[in-house]
């Protein structure tokens, strides 16, 4: 309730834009289309596309007017000098104090270019890029199937058509396509194989805890550094974060 009675307060106290388009009035409150868009934009998803359309707004619009008629009515009996509207009110008003004062406050804390340089150069190795593989697979339920449909690819069938024909794996359906994958993504016994394979090499059957594998390897990408460029976004978020917590903490103990 608490949280409703906020968002109101939040949205009467706004103040629209002198270019905004009125789409209603309610006494002397204007509903601008400003206002409908914002507080659409607020909701969670699935109720956002409930709004999405003409007709969708005109409803909404029906909700924002029903609001401001029961705030003028409030507004009549005294209800903006009412004890427990104040108390609320004040918390309300805190807490934009509080996250205003540290949008502004955590805004000015940035971390320097030459510092990111520094610290890039100082810890190289937690920018690495790991080794990648593109990999199709064909999964059976015994070690004998899948030698049978191995020896079919061996012997010159396509790899996707085997395991739209055989596979028992959710993949199947798609030639076994697994797409790229970096370690840690597999079943250890599977990855193993997987990045030891030759690019276009084809696996013995490969038994993990959801049967028996062929493994085909299409191609695959060695473990590489990123440059300074493509780490910069990672860098500067990571190091802003641990700037910004340390000036909090520091701010907080002086406090």
């Amino acid at each position: 309730m608490k949280g409703i009675i906020a968002g109101i307060l939040i949205s009467l106290m706004a103040v629209p834009a002198a270019h905004a388009k009125v789409v209603a009035k309610v006494g002397n409150l204007e509903i601008t289309e400003q206002e409908v868009a914002r507080r659409i934009q607020q909701m969670p998803p699935q109720y956002q596309s409930a709004f999405a359309s003409e007709q969708g707004k005109k409803k909404f619009i029906d909700q924002l007017t029903q609001e401001k008629l029961i705030y003028l009515q409030a507004k009549k009996e005294n209800y903006d000098t009412n004890a427990d509207v104040l108390k609320q009110l004040d918390q309300v008003k805190q807490g934009l104090m509080i996250r205003q004062y540290m949008t502004d406050t955590l805004s000015k804390i940035k971390v320097s270019e030459e510092e990111m340089k520094k610290y890039y150069d100082e810890h190289g190795a937690q920018f690495m890029a790991g080794a990648k593989v593109m990999a199709k697979h064909i999964l059976c339920k015994t070690g004998e199937e899948a030698k049978a449909a191995r020896d079919r690819v061996l012997k010159g069938e396509e790899f996707e058509d085997v395991a739209k024909e055989v596979s028992t794996g959710p993949s199947g359906k798609k030639g076994g396509d697994l797409g790229w994958f970096s370690k840690g993504q597999m079943v250890p016994e599977f990855e193993k194989v997987a990045f030891s394979l030759e690019k276009n090499g084809v696996s013995e059957p490969v038994k993990t805890q959801f049967g028996y594998h062929i493994i085909k390897v299409y191609d695959k990408t060695a473990e590489t550094v990123k440059s300074f460029e493509e780490a910069r976004a990672e860098l500067e978020q990571k190091l802003n974060r641990t700037r910004q917590k340390q000036h909090m903490d520091e701010m907080i103990l002086k406090l």
